[in-house]
Protein backbone atom coordinates (compact mmCIF):
# COMPACT_ATOMS: atom_id res chain seq x y z
CA UNK A 1 0.00 0.00 0.00
CA UNK A 2 2.64 2.93 -1.14
CA UNK A 3 0.04 5.45 0.77
CA UNK A 4 0.36 3.92 4.23
CA UNK A 5 3.19 6.17 4.95
CA UNK A 6 1.24 9.15 3.78
CA UNK A 7 -1.12 8.40 6.27
CA UNK A 8 0.68 8.11 9.29
CA UNK A 9 2.98 11.25 8.83
CA UNK A 10 -0.33 13.58 7.50
CA UNK A 11 1.52 15.43 5.15
CA UNK A 12 0.18 18.87 5.46
CA UNK A 13 0.55 21.80 2.41
CA UNK A 14 -0.80 25.13 2.99
CA UNK A 15 -3.40 26.03 0.96
CA UNK A 16 -3.24 30.14 1.03
CA UNK A 17 -3.43 32.69 3.73
CA UNK A 18 -5.80 35.23 5.02
CA UNK A 19 -5.02 38.79 5.29
CA UNK A 20 -8.58 39.22 7.32
CA UNK A 21 -7.42 36.59 10.09
CA UNK A 22 -4.09 35.44 11.87
CA UNK A 23 -3.12 31.84 12.45
CA UNK A 24 -4.86 31.97 15.92
CA UNK A 25 -8.25 32.51 14.02
CA UNK A 26 -7.77 30.95 10.86
CA UNK A 27 -5.82 28.44 9.22
CA UNK A 28 -6.49 26.83 5.92
CA UNK A 29 -4.41 23.99 4.49
CA UNK A 30 -4.89 20.66 2.98
CA UNK A 31 -4.78 16.72 5.06
CA UNK A 32 -3.04 14.29 2.70
CA UNK A 33 -4.83 10.73 3.41
CA UNK A 34 -4.77 7.68 1.17
CA UNK A 35 -3.83 9.41 -1.75
CA UNK A 36 -6.22 12.56 -1.96
CA UNK A 37 -5.21 16.32 -0.64
CA UNK A 38 -8.54 16.82 1.75
CA UNK A 39 -9.12 20.34 1.61
CA UNK A 40 -9.31 21.86 5.58
CA UNK A 41 -10.08 25.04 6.89
CA UNK A 42 -10.08 25.70 10.31
CA UNK A 43 -11.79 28.82 11.67
CA UNK A 44 -12.59 30.84 15.15
CA UNK A 45 -11.32 30.33 18.52
CA UNK A 46 -8.82 27.70 17.91
CA UNK A 47 -7.49 29.03 21.94
CA UNK A 48 -10.43 27.56 23.55
CA UNK A 49 -9.20 23.75 22.19
CA UNK A 50 -12.42 22.72 21.45
CA UNK A 51 -12.96 21.77 17.79
CA UNK A 52 -15.84 21.21 15.80
CA UNK A 53 -15.50 18.89 12.63
CA UNK A 54 -18.22 19.86 10.36
CA UNK A 55 -19.17 16.61 7.72
CA UNK A 56 -21.21 19.05 4.75
CA UNK A 57 -23.91 17.60 2.63
CA UNK A 58 -24.04 16.13 -0.94
CA UNK A 59 -22.81 13.90 -2.01
CA UNK A 60 -21.19 17.24 -4.01
CA UNK A 61 -21.22 19.59 -1.25
CA UNK A 62 -18.63 21.74 0.19
CA UNK A 63 -17.24 22.27 3.88
CA UNK A 64 -16.79 26.13 3.42
CA UNK A 65 -20.67 26.49 2.24
CA UNK A 66 -21.33 25.83 5.98
CA UNK A 67 -18.69 28.69 6.89
CA UNK A 68 -21.40 31.19 6.21
CA UNK A 69 -24.40 32.18 8.34
CA UNK A 70 -25.15 33.41 11.74
CA UNK A 71 -24.83 30.22 13.50
CA UNK A 72 -21.35 29.89 11.95
CA UNK A 73 -19.92 33.25 13.31
CA UNK A 74 -21.70 32.29 16.63
CA UNK A 75 -20.03 29.01 17.15
CA UNK A 76 -16.73 30.40 16.03
CA UNK A 77 -16.78 32.68 19.06
CA UNK A 78 -16.52 30.14 21.18
CA UNK A 79 -14.57 27.05 19.70
CA UNK A 80 -12.77 26.31 16.67
CA UNK A 81 -14.68 25.14 13.30
CA UNK A 82 -13.19 22.69 11.37
CA UNK A 83 -14.28 22.90 7.79
CA UNK A 84 -13.68 19.92 5.61
CA UNK A 85 -14.05 19.45 2.03
CA UNK A 86 -14.74 15.91 1.91
CA UNK A 87 -13.02 13.13 -0.62
CA UNK A 88 -13.47 14.17 -4.22
CA UNK A 89 -15.66 17.40 -3.24
CA UNK A 90 -15.11 21.03 -3.21
CA UNK A 91 -11.75 22.28 -3.28
CA UNK A 92 -10.25 18.49 -2.18
CA UNK A 93 -7.95 16.48 -4.83
CA UNK A 94 -7.95 13.26 -5.60
CA UNK A 95 -8.72 9.54 -7.93
CA UNK A 96 -12.94 10.11 -7.99
CA UNK A 97 -12.39 5.97 -8.77
CA UNK A 98 -14.73 3.73 -6.95
CA UNK A 99 -11.55 2.00 -5.26
CA UNK A 100 -11.46 5.00 -3.04
CA UNK A 101 -14.67 6.68 -2.90
CA UNK A 102 -16.50 4.67 -0.61
CA UNK A 103 -18.17 5.29 2.87
CA UNK A 104 -15.48 3.26 4.24
CA UNK A 105 -13.00 5.66 2.95
CA UNK A 106 -14.83 8.56 3.96
CA UNK A 107 -14.73 7.71 7.60
CA UNK A 108 -10.90 6.92 7.31
CA UNK A 109 -10.28 10.17 6.43
CA UNK A 110 -12.31 11.66 9.17
CA UNK A 111 -10.93 9.32 11.61
CA UNK A 112 -7.06 10.23 10.69
CA UNK A 113 -7.94 14.20 10.15
CA UNK A 114 -9.80 13.66 14.07
CA UNK A 115 -6.02 12.40 14.89
CA UNK A 116 -4.00 15.12 13.30
CA UNK A 117 -6.15 17.87 14.76
CA UNK A 118 -4.56 16.73 17.88
CA UNK A 119 -1.18 16.08 16.70
CA UNK A 120 -1.57 19.56 15.53
CA UNK A 121 -3.07 21.67 17.71
CA UNK A 122 -2.47 19.48 20.85
CA UNK A 123 -3.26 15.87 22.43
CA UNK A 124 -5.66 17.69 25.12
CA UNK A 125 -7.84 19.06 22.80
CA UNK A 126 -11.38 18.20 22.78
CA UNK A 127 -13.02 17.04 19.38
CA UNK A 128 -16.52 16.72 18.21
CA UNK A 129 -17.79 15.44 15.00
CA UNK A 130 -20.91 17.39 13.19
CA UNK A 131 -22.51 16.05 10.19
CA UNK A 132 -24.99 17.24 8.39
CA UNK A 133 -27.81 15.60 6.20
CA UNK A 134 -25.38 13.07 3.84
CA UNK A 135 -22.64 13.70 6.10
CA UNK A 136 -24.36 12.27 8.71
CA UNK A 137 -24.45 8.89 6.35
CA UNK A 138 -20.42 9.63 6.47
CA UNK A 139 -20.37 10.85 9.90
CA UNK A 140 -22.25 7.44 11.63
CA UNK A 141 -20.58 4.89 9.14
CA UNK A 142 -17.38 6.45 10.50
CA UNK A 143 -18.41 5.93 14.09
CA UNK A 144 -19.39 2.87 13.58
CA UNK A 145 -16.65 0.87 11.35
CA UNK A 146 -13.70 2.67 12.56
CA UNK A 147 -12.34 4.00 16.11
CA UNK A 148 -13.21 7.10 15.86
CA UNK A 149 -15.40 7.40 18.72
CA UNK A 150 -11.84 7.36 21.25
CA UNK A 151 -10.55 10.52 20.01
CA UNK A 152 -14.38 12.37 20.38
CA UNK A 153 -16.36 14.16 23.08
CA UNK A 154 -19.46 13.75 21.39
CA UNK A 155 -21.65 13.57 17.79
CA UNK A 156 -23.77 16.15 16.58
CA UNK A 157 -26.32 14.74 14.12
CA UNK A 158 -27.69 17.40 11.95
CA UNK A 159 -30.65 15.75 9.63
CA UNK A 160 -28.83 13.12 9.16
CA UNK A 161 -29.27 10.49 6.27
CA UNK A 162 -27.82 7.48 8.47
CA UNK A 163 -30.52 4.86 6.31
CA UNK A 164 -31.85 5.81 2.96
CA UNK A 165 -34.31 2.97 2.64
CA UNK A 166 -35.78 3.98 5.93
CA UNK A 167 -36.02 7.51 5.25
CA UNK A 168 -37.65 6.93 2.41
CA UNK A 169 -40.49 5.37 3.28
CA UNK A 170 -40.41 8.18 6.39
CA UNK A 171 -40.58 10.77 3.58
CA UNK A 172 -43.53 8.91 1.60
CA UNK A 173 -45.34 9.01 5.05
CA UNK A 174 -45.02 12.36 5.48
CA UNK A 175 -45.54 13.39 2.31
CA UNK A 176 -49.32 11.54 2.62
CA UNK A 177 -49.87 13.29 6.30
CA UNK A 178 -48.70 16.63 5.99
CA UNK A 179 -49.52 17.02 2.23
CA UNK A 180 -53.17 15.87 2.38
CA UNK A 181 -53.80 18.33 5.52
CA UNK A 182 -52.22 21.19 3.26
CA UNK A 183 -55.13 20.67 0.29
CA UNK A 184 -57.22 20.33 2.80
CA UNK A 185 -56.63 23.60 3.83
CA UNK A 186 -56.00 25.03 0.69
CA UNK A 187 -52.70 25.40 0.32
CA UNK A 188 -50.51 25.21 -2.99
CA UNK A 189 -53.08 22.69 -3.70
CA UNK A 190 -51.83 22.02 -7.39
CA UNK A 191 -47.79 21.33 -6.53
CA UNK A 192 -49.38 19.57 -3.55
CA UNK A 193 -51.32 17.11 -5.18
CA UNK A 194 -48.56 16.36 -7.51
CA UNK A 195 -46.38 15.06 -4.37
CA UNK A 196 -49.34 13.23 -2.97
CA UNK A 197 -50.15 11.77 -6.23
CA UNK A 198 -46.67 10.64 -6.82
CA UNK A 199 -46.65 9.00 -2.86
CA UNK A 200 -49.61 7.27 -3.14
CA UNK A 201 -48.32 5.30 -5.90
CA UNK A 202 -45.33 4.52 -4.28
CA UNK A 203 -44.65 0.46 -3.27
CA UNK A 204 -42.88 1.41 -0.03
CA UNK A 205 -41.65 -2.31 -0.09
CA UNK A 206 -39.89 -1.36 -3.04
CA UNK A 207 -38.29 1.57 -3.79
CA UNK A 208 -36.50 1.89 -6.67
CA UNK A 209 -33.43 4.04 -6.54
CA UNK A 210 -34.72 6.51 -9.47
CA UNK A 211 -37.70 6.72 -7.20
CA UNK A 212 -35.83 7.75 -3.91
CA UNK A 213 -33.84 10.02 -6.32
CA UNK A 214 -37.60 11.62 -7.08
CA UNK A 215 -38.20 11.22 -3.11
CA UNK A 216 -35.72 13.47 -2.48
CA UNK A 217 -36.45 16.32 -5.57
CA UNK A 218 -39.83 16.61 -3.95
CA UNK A 219 -38.54 16.69 -0.39
CA UNK A 220 -37.01 19.98 -1.28
CA UNK A 221 -39.68 20.61 -2.99
CA UNK A 222 -42.40 20.25 -0.37
CA UNK A 223 -39.88 22.25 2.05
CA UNK A 224 -40.40 25.04 0.13
CA UNK A 225 -44.40 25.05 0.84
CA UNK A 226 -44.63 25.12 3.88
CA UNK A 227 -45.09 28.39 5.48
CA UNK A 228 -44.05 27.73 8.83
CA UNK A 229 -40.50 27.37 8.63
CA UNK A 230 -38.08 30.15 9.74
CA UNK A 231 -36.70 32.37 6.85
CA UNK A 232 -33.83 32.67 9.68
CA UNK A 233 -30.48 34.78 9.43
CA UNK A 234 -28.19 35.25 6.50
CA UNK A 235 -25.88 36.62 9.18
CA UNK A 236 -22.12 38.60 7.61
CA UNK A 237 -22.30 37.93 3.60
CA UNK A 238 -18.70 38.30 3.57
CA UNK A 239 -18.00 35.30 6.24
CA UNK A 240 -16.81 31.95 4.95
CA UNK A 241 -17.43 32.53 1.12
CA UNK A 242 -15.29 34.89 0.03
CA UNK A 243 -12.51 33.58 1.72
CA UNK A 244 -12.91 30.36 -0.06
CA UNK A 245 -11.34 28.91 -3.22
CA UNK A 246 -14.07 27.49 -4.71
CA UNK A 247 -15.81 28.75 -7.53
CA UNK A 248 -19.54 27.22 -7.82
CA UNK A 249 -18.43 25.47 -11.54
CA UNK A 250 -15.64 24.05 -9.74
CA UNK A 251 -17.67 22.81 -7.08
CA UNK A 252 -20.58 21.65 -9.33
CA UNK A 253 -18.11 19.29 -11.58
CA UNK A 254 -16.18 17.87 -8.54
CA UNK A 255 -19.37 16.99 -6.63
CA UNK A 256 -21.08 15.42 -9.95
CA UNK A 257 -18.30 13.10 -10.37
CA UNK A 258 -18.17 12.03 -6.76
CA UNK A 259 -21.51 11.55 -6.40
CA UNK A 260 -22.43 9.63 -9.86
CA UNK A 261 -19.31 7.24 -7.76
CA UNK A 262 -20.53 7.17 -4.49
CA UNK A 263 -24.51 7.00 -5.39
CA UNK A 264 -24.76 3.63 -5.39
CA UNK A 265 -23.23 2.38 -2.03
CA UNK A 266 -25.32 5.66 -0.50
CA UNK A 267 -28.59 4.41 -1.44
CA UNK A 268 -28.00 0.73 0.18
CA UNK A 269 -26.53 2.80 3.67
CA UNK A 270 -28.92 1.17 6.41
CA UNK A 271 -27.75 2.01 9.72
CA UNK A 272 -30.03 2.04 12.01
CA UNK A 273 -29.93 -1.07 13.55
CA UNK A 274 -26.16 -0.73 14.71
CA UNK A 275 -27.12 2.23 15.91
CA UNK A 276 -26.01 0.97 19.27
CA UNK A 277 -22.62 0.57 18.61
CA UNK A 278 -22.46 4.58 19.39
CA UNK A 279 -21.60 4.73 23.02
CA UNK A 280 -20.06 8.67 23.14
CA UNK A 281 -22.78 11.41 24.16
CA UNK A 282 -24.82 12.25 21.06
CA UNK A 283 -27.07 15.01 19.63
CA UNK A 284 -29.69 14.90 17.16
CA UNK A 285 -30.61 18.03 15.62
CA UNK A 286 -33.93 17.56 13.12
CA UNK A 287 -36.10 19.99 11.76
CA UNK A 288 -39.98 19.18 11.84
CA UNK A 289 -40.46 19.95 8.64
CA UNK A 290 -37.47 18.35 7.09
CA UNK A 291 -39.34 15.89 4.11
CA UNK A 292 -35.43 15.43 2.34
CA UNK A 293 -34.20 13.23 6.35
CA UNK A 294 -38.02 13.20 8.01
CA UNK A 295 -37.28 13.77 12.12
CA UNK A 296 -38.77 10.19 12.85
CA UNK A 297 -34.96 9.29 11.54
CA UNK A 298 -33.67 11.23 14.66
CA UNK A 299 -35.94 10.38 16.75
CA UNK A 300 -35.31 6.55 15.85
CA UNK A 301 -30.91 7.59 16.17
CA UNK A 302 -31.98 9.07 19.72
CA UNK A 303 -33.91 5.63 20.93
CA UNK A 304 -31.30 3.19 19.54
CA UNK A 305 -27.83 4.78 20.56
CA UNK A 306 -26.64 3.38 23.53
CA UNK A 307 -24.76 6.45 25.25
CA UNK A 308 -26.44 7.44 28.26
CA UNK A 309 -25.86 11.32 27.41
CA UNK A 310 -28.11 12.11 24.42
CA UNK A 311 -30.61 14.48 23.17
CA UNK A 312 -32.80 15.12 20.43
CA UNK A 313 -34.19 18.43 19.45
CA UNK A 314 -36.65 19.26 16.59
CA UNK A 315 -36.69 22.76 15.58
CA UNK A 316 -40.48 23.62 15.05
CA UNK A 317 -39.65 26.64 12.50
CA UNK A 318 -37.68 24.59 10.23
CA UNK A 319 -36.48 22.26 7.06
CA UNK A 320 -33.75 20.46 6.04
CA UNK A 321 -31.36 22.83 7.30
CA UNK A 322 -32.22 24.34 11.07
CA UNK A 323 -29.05 26.35 11.72
CA UNK A 324 -30.26 27.96 8.91
CA UNK A 325 -33.59 28.84 9.68
CA UNK A 326 -33.67 29.11 13.00
CA UNK A 327 -29.28 29.97 13.65
CA UNK A 328 -29.52 31.65 17.29
CA UNK A 329 -31.42 28.41 18.75
CA UNK A 330 -29.25 25.82 16.62
CA UNK A 331 -26.18 27.50 18.15
CA UNK A 332 -27.26 27.35 21.73
CA UNK A 333 -28.08 23.73 21.52
CA UNK A 334 -24.91 22.56 20.26
CA UNK A 335 -23.19 24.97 22.77
CA UNK A 336 -25.27 23.58 25.80
CA UNK A 337 -24.14 19.97 24.26
CA UNK A 338 -20.33 21.12 23.83
CA UNK A 339 -20.11 22.90 27.15
CA UNK A 340 -21.55 19.46 29.14
CA UNK A 341 -19.40 17.21 27.28
CA UNK A 342 -16.25 18.76 26.33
Amino acid sequence: MKYSIIILSAVILILSSCTKENSSTYERFYFKNNGADLAVEVNGNIASNTFILLLHGGPGGSGFEYNTGEYAQTLEEKYAMVYLDQRGQGASQGSYDEAVVTLQQFGDDAYQLTKFLKKKYGAGISVFLMGHSWGGTTGTHALLNTDVQTELKGWIEVDGAHDIPLLNKEAIKMFLEIGNAEISAGNNTEKWQDIVDFAAGVDTNNISVDEGGQINGYGFEAEGLIAQIAAGGSGDPSHGLLTSPLTSATNALAGLLTANTINGETEKASMTADLNKITIPSLFLWGKYDFVVPPSLGEMAFNNVSSTKKEVVIFEKSGHSPMDSEPDLFAEKVIQFVELHK
